[in-house]
This record gives structure tokens, C-alpha cells and sequence, in this order.
């Protein structure tokens, strides 16, 4: 069988969401149409946005498929190494001191190296805990963002926990201090946010076979795990996107399976399906975080 040859596109440093998620569509959606090895192929490459970036990684990491990686120019070279792109860091217990060492070799950079973590109780909170300290030292945040940082990372992670089944989660990130954000992905390899609906046979007259409709009851803290008198995680992604979006004037992003959530302050809020030529396996958060609050922000205004 031939190999395919996949031209990596070259981004810009402003990049938006929508572009860089128009990106990797069509790499991803190539990549699945290789009957031989997939080639892909670097030499146009200059910059990779972090919201390109990180996906691309995630999904080689988890590709059944055989993918070789080439034209790649020296100094790209020495970023993906730095950020481990072909090799994530794994931390499969994140409380024991050798893992805490590794993590605090960044303390002087600007990212988190792509990492994936065992999904149990202790090791999540661990290592949520630990990127949490090191992204706000990165970026030299005051309690203002602090705070909220430590609510997206806990909360999210801890969506993943109770509903994906994933047995890993991925996180990334990278501050860009020209542009004043965070940018921060968080994903798992799990069943979807459609199939745990169904799986948990709720809201199927809702739901039906949109994809995008799923998205919207879990954005709205419909969660599949309502327990009378119990916390209700669903909340937490629509108490983080409110918060990120709404107090903080940030952006989010979720892809779930064949459907996508985009919000933003600049009246972009929509639901798409595009299950007819994508699917991605799992769920994928994208969060841009500035770093500095609006002086009237109190993120306890947005808690449920």
C-alpha cells in the first residue's frame, strides 16, 4: 500500500478556535482515509497554534493508524520534543515526589508539556492539583484568575472521572503573553457525551441521533448522574463556561464524538453535528483564559 502524504498547515499566532479546529479536520479526516502509512508532513510549518497542537498530538497518541512525521525544521523539532508531542508524559501516581519533581523542571517555562494521567480518584486530584500550581506560576496570576484556573482544571477533570470512562485524561498548556491568555486543553479517550446519555438512558427524546444536542443538555448542567440530594457534576461545565466566557470574556471549545460547542463573548454561541465526515474519540475542551480579570469579576457570581 502507497503512503499518504499529509500536509501539516502553518498557523498564525492569533489563530482562532474555529480555524484551528477547520485544521484538524482535515488532517484527521485524511489521516483516516490512508489505507498505507500516513506521512505527515511539516516543511510548510512555522508555528502550530496550541489549540491545533495539542489535539493533533492527542489524536496520534490514540490513532490505530501509522503515522511518520517529516520536514520537520530544527527548531519546530526542539518545541515538539520540549512538549513531548510524540511521547506525552505520563503520570500514573502524580502525589510521588519523582513525579512532582518532573513537573517542577516547568516552573520556568511557558507550558505544560503534553501529559496524560491515570483517571483514579487520588492520582486526578493529584494531578489536577499540580498543574493548577504550576499554570498560575507560569503565567503569575493573582487570586483573580487563580481561582478560577483552580475550578476549570478540578471541574473538568472531574467531569471526565464521573461520566467518560476514560482510563486516561490528557491536559496541555501554554501561556502566551503577548496575547495576555492561557490557553489550556483538557481531554479524554472515552465514550462520549452522546453515549453517556444513552448508556445511561436519559433524555433520548431530546437527544435523538443529533450529537449536537447532547452537547447542549450537557453545556446546560443536564448531567447523566442527577442524584436526589447529591452534588450534580453536570454543573460544572456550564458553571465553567459561564465563568470563562461570560465574567472573564475567554472563549471555549468542546468536540465530543461528531459534534462541537463553540462560545465566546464576541456573540459566537453554537451547536454543530458533523458526524457525516468527522468523529473524534472521546471528548476535547479548549479553554483561552485571560490573565487579568475585569475589575468587576467575582467568580463566586457564577456558581451554582
Amino acid at each position: 500500500m502507497e503512503n499518504s502524504r499529509i500536509h501539516i498547515p502553518n498557523e498564525k499566532e492569533n489563530e482562532s478556535i474555529g480555524s484551528s479546529f477547520n485544521h484538524l479536520v482535515k488532517v484527521v479526516e485524511e489521516t483516516e482515509r490512508t489505507l498505507g502509512k500516513a506521512v505527515w508532513d511539516f516543511s510548510d510549518v512555522t508555528f502550530l497554534h496550541p489549540f491545533f497542537l495539542a489535539p493533533l498530538a492527542i489524536y496520534k497518541c490514540q490513532s490505530v493508524k501509522e503515522i511518520a512525521c517529516e520536514n520537520i525544521s530544527l527548531p519546530m523539532q526542539s518545541y515538539l520534543n520540549s512538549i513531548y508531542f510524540d511521547r506525552m508524559l505520563h503520570f500514573e501516581n502524580a502525589a510521588k515526589e519523582t513525579a512532582q519533581m518532573v513537573i517542577e523542571q516547568y516552573a520556568s517555562h511557558t507550558h505544560i508539556p503534553l501529559c496524560s494521567f491515570s483517571m483514579t480518584d487520588a492520582n486526578k486530584d493529584a494531578f489536577s492539583s499540580i498543574a493548577r500550581d504550576l499554570i498560575v506560576r507560569q503565567a503569575k496570576v493573582g487570586a483573580g484568575i487563580s481561582t478560577p484556573i483552580s475550578y476549570f482544571i478540578s471541574e473538568l477533570i472531574d467531569n471526565i472521572y464521573e461520566h467518560s470512562e476514560s482510563p486516561n485524561g490528557f491536559l496541555f498548556s501554554q501561556f502566551l503573553e503577548q496575547e495576555g491568555c492561557i490557553d489550556l486543553c483538557i481531554a479524554d479517550s472515552g465514550i462520549t457525551i452522546f453515549k453517556s446519555y444513552e448508556k445511561a438512558g436519559l433524555f433520548q427524546e431530546e437527544i435523538g441521533q443529533d450529537e449536537s444536542e447532547s452537547l447542549r443538555l450537557a453545556n446546560e448542567g443536564r448531567s447523566t448522574k442527577n442524584r436526589p440530594g447529591a452534588e450534580n457534576r453536570g454543573y460544572g461545565i456550564s458553571t465553567s463556561k459561564r465563568m470563562l466566557v461570560e465574567g472573564l470574556g475567554g472563549s471555549f471549545f468542546m468536540l465530543s464524538g461528531s459534534a462541537f460547542h463553540r462560545y465566546e463573548k464576541s456573540d459566537i454561541n453554537y451547536y454543530a453535528d458533523v458526524g457525516k465526515f468527522f468523529h473524534w474519540n472521546g471528548t476535547l475542551i479548549l479553554l483561552r483564559i485571560p490573565v487579568s480579570a475585569p475589575s468587576n469579576f467575582n467568580y463566586i457570581d457564577y456558581l451554582e
